[in-house]
């Protein structure tokens, strides 16, 4: 015996009537035929079925423009919001600047923050992490960073617990999506310099071969707490 699923939409209950009907009207005792009232009483619920039906999906389709439309008003503004640092595990209230917007299943989600970085900018954040890097042979090799090895001019390598220098082109960057990382971002409204965590979500290389980190807050619409005209 077949089981059914999901739910059935006016027009396909109104379907299975007609079926229903049909195969009633065939198969009626002619001595006591059907009600033609009865009959037009049910077809008439149906079609009020039908046209309540279609203005749900209506509303829903006008709800969700419109929720999109407000969602995409945002970006380049700065809004607050509700994040557990990565590194701290403190929730803390922070600030940041909408870059973009999509959907995801029905959800308006915004990127908050998007960066493109070089692994040298975060490479402090990156000490405690197991990453994976390549060793001069070209093994893949995975350790757990111990410290950042700098000069006058920043970060050159990261050094790992059994003291050997890992330099940033050996890094297979790919490692690090999904984990957070801190960087430095100017605050375009009054230019201070503030210290911003978020998840690496994608990595890529540049014209020039160097390795860019992709690094954004993602925040759905509802969580925003607050604005900044």
């Amino acid at each position: 015996m077949g089981s059914t699923s999901g739910i059935q939409t006016a027009s396909d209950i109104q379907l299975n009537y007609m079926k229903l009907l049909i195969t009633q009207l065939q198969n009626q005792n002619p001595l006591d035929p059907m009600s033609n009232d009865q009959m037009a009483s049910q077809l008439a619920q149906f079609a009020q079925l039908s046209q309540l039906e279609s203005m749900n999906s209506n509303f829903a389709k006008t709800l969700a423009f419109s929720t999109f439309s407000y969602a995409n008003s945002l970006i380049g503004k700065e809004v607050s919001y509700l994040r557990q640092n990565g590194l701290t595990g403190a929730v803390e209230k922070q600030w940041g600047k909408v870059g973009e917007v999509y959907g995801v299943d029905g959800e308006n989600v915004l990127i908050i923050d998007r960066q493109n970085l070089g692994l040298k900018e975060v490479a402090d954040s990156l000490v405690g992490k197991d990453i994976l890097f390549r060793t001069a042979t070209g093994k893949v090799m995975k350790g757990t960073v111990y410290s950042v090895q700098k000069d006058i001019n920043g970060p050159i390598a990261l050094v790992m617990r059994n003291g050997d220098a890992v330099y940033f082109e050996d890094v297979i960057a790919e490692s690090l999506i999904n984990q957070d990382v801190s960087f430095v971002l100017s605050n375009e409204g009054t230019g201070a310099l503030e210290d911003k965590t978020a998840a690496v979500s994608e990595v890529y290389k540049d014209a020039n071969g160097e390795t860019v980190l992709v690094v954004g807050n993602f925040l759905e619409l509802e969580d925003v707490i607050s604005i900044k005209n």
